[in-house]
């Protein structure tokens, strides 16, 4: 750890609005640093989701690429302690072996161009996990296509020059599966705000507007089903979160006055949290 600067990670990492704004300030953190290794200090970590996988890996992706960070942290500690981060893939040590609790939906990241490997990913992996509710034939093709159609949209509209990464994790003593999907892209504003002619000028309107049936920033083909449909089927069981620009956004919090959280300092692209409740 010598001439490594170090940033820590530490507390209860959960998928909520604090959590997610831990893994932001980490981001700006390790942001002020190029051409050198960052050591992670997870010494303190008292819970992680394990799904945030998605967002860190991202996070540490992107970092890789632009600044040339490395990074290094304590496999043993994490080994003893955050298995799960070896089980789900995003860390590989030949101490931990494969999930055999069946509670992860495995970390990956797939190219903008790979659309046969995330369905096939979606169809073989999160649909038919234990941690799924019972779902009728119909709701389990509205699921698949509306996360195709979310797919396409990190696709088309994103810019994102970067790797998406998606990630799953079922939590037995809550009755809940969590499904995270991030892309590295702009975020819903942009085109939405072009689409609407300025009309939308936050993020947050921009979340919202995406939410209605059949709104859609796509040109000249059918669109605006998916994000709709998931926010149709989340309404009355699970929950459902999407955060981008500076807002983050969940059914659950939109059912009060409050409806939305601030980020002061964000990320970029977008996140969606699927969370399903058995």
């Amino acid at each position: 750890m010598e001439n490594k600067p170090v940033i820590k990670i530490e507390g209860a990492l959960y998928t909520d609005f604090s959590g997610i704004k831990r893994l932001f300030n980490f981001y700006h953190l390790a942001n002020e640093y190029s051409n050198t290794t960052i050591f992670i200090d997870f010494f303190d970590l008292v819970w992680f989701d394990a799904n945030l996988s998605a967002i860190l890996g991202a996070i540490l992706h992107k970092l890789s690429i632009e600044n040339n960070l490395s990074f290094s942290t304590d496999l043993n500690f994490l080994e003893t302690k955050f298995d799960v981060l070896f089980r789900n893939g995003f860390l590989n040590s030949s101490n931990v072996s494969i999930d055999d609790r069946k509670s992860t939906v495995a970390f990956k990241n797939f190219k903008l161009d790979d659309k046969s490997g995330f369905i096939s990913y979606i169809e073989d992996d999160l649909m038919v996990h234990r941690g799924l509710p019972v779902l009728s034939d119909n709701q389990k093709d509205n699921i698949i296509e509306s996360l195709i159609e979310v797919y396409c949209n990190i696709q088309i509209h994103s810019k994102a020059d970067y790797d998406f990464f998606v990630c799953g994790q079922y939590y037995p003593s809550k009755n809940i599966l969590i499904f995270t999907i991030l892309d590295l892209g702009i975020g819903f504003l942009p085109a939405i705000m072009e689409k609407t002619h300025n009309k939308i000028q936050t993020s947050y309107e921009a979340i919202k507007w995406a939410l209605l049936k059949k709104n859609t920033t796509k040109v000249n083909c059918p669109g605006g089903i998916g994000l709709y449909d998931l926010h149709s089927y989340f309404l009355t069981s699970g929950d459902m979160q999407i955060i981008s620009g500076d807002t983050y956004w969940s059914i659950s919090m939109d059912k009060t006055l409050m409806g939305k959280h601030t980020f002061q300092n964000p990320f970029v692209g977008a996140i969606i949290n699927l969370c399903f409740s058995i």
